[in-house]
C-alpha cells in the first residue's frame, strides 16, 4: 500500500490535477501548544496552529481554536478499510493516540476521510470491518467524510 503524509509534492502524471484519498486526525482546541502535541504524537504534524494566529499566511482571519493535523494520501486504487488502520499505525496506533488524547484533551477529536469520487467512473462503496469500528470506538474520534 502507498502513502504520503499530505503537503509533499508530487509528480503530476497529466495535464489535470490529480486528487489522491486522504484521510486526517485532528486534534482541535486544546490548552497545550501545538508543538507540545506534535511531540507526544511523535510524527510531524502537516498543519500546526495556535488560537488566534491566522488560518494561513497573509490572511486576516483567526484560528479560533488551536489545531494539529496528521494526514496521509492514498492512491485512488487504495481501498476505504485500509486508510483507517494505516493512519493509525502511522500515528503509533491506538493505545498510543489514546494516551495521547488524553494528555492533550482536545475539545474536537476528529477523523477525516476525503473521497474523490464525484463525476468518477469508480464510484464503488466501501466498508470497515469490526475491527476498525472497535478501534474508532475506543480512540472516541468523530468520523466525516469529504465526497469531492
Amino acid at each position: 500500500m502507498e502513502w504520503s503524509q499530505r503537503g509533499r509534492k508530487r509528480k503530476v502524471m497529466t495535464s489535470k490535477q490529480i486528487r489522491f484519498r486522504s484521510i486526517s486526525l485532528t486534534f482541535r482546541g486544546f490548552e497545550l501548544t501545538p508543538q507540545e502535541v506534535e511531540s507526544f504524537v511523535g510524527v510531524t504534524a502537516t498543519r500546526l496552529g495556535n488560537r488566534g494566529e491566522p488560518v494561513k499566511p497573509g490572511v486576516k482571519t483567526l484560528l479560533k481554536r488551536s489545531v494539529a493535523k496528521y494526514s496521509l494520501e492514498f492512491p485512488s486504487g487504495c481501498r476505504l478499510d485500509e486508510m483507517v488502520p494505516a493512519l493509525m499505525q502511522h500515528l503509533g496506533g491506538i493505545s498510543h493516540l489514546c494516551n495521547v488524547r488524553d494528555r492533550v484533551s482536545p475539545e474536537y477529536f476528529e477523523i477525516d476521510i476525503v473521497l474523490p469520487i464525484k463525476g468518477s467512473e469508480e464510484q464503488e462503496g466501501g466498508f470497515f470491518p469490526s475491527e476498525v469500528i472497535a478501534d474508532l470506538y475506543n480512540l472516541r474520534a468523530s468520523l466525516s467524510f469529504q465526497f469531492l
